[in-house]
């Protein structure tokens, strides 16, 4: 079974809320979920950039696959 297949639908729009800059959109289980499937990195606050969420090379494949 692919990733892509265990994700809901609900994922993938979260996935895409990540990927346009918009996590803040997306709720705490959501983005563990991303997390947890290896999507979505955590990158914790440094002096010059707030704490973010960004795509894995996984999570970024996945996106450019579902805009084909």
């Amino acid at each position: 079974m692919s990733l892509s297949s265990k994700l809901g639908p609900r994922d993938h729009e979260n996935l895409a809320r990540v990927a346009q800059g918009q996590a803040a959109m997306v709720d705490e289980a959501g983005v563990e979920r991303l997390i947890a499937a290896g999507l979505v990195l955590h990158m914790a606050a440094s002096e010059v950039a707030p704490a973010s969420f960004q795509l894995t090379p996984a999570g970024l494949a996945l996106i450019r696959s579902s805009d084909q």
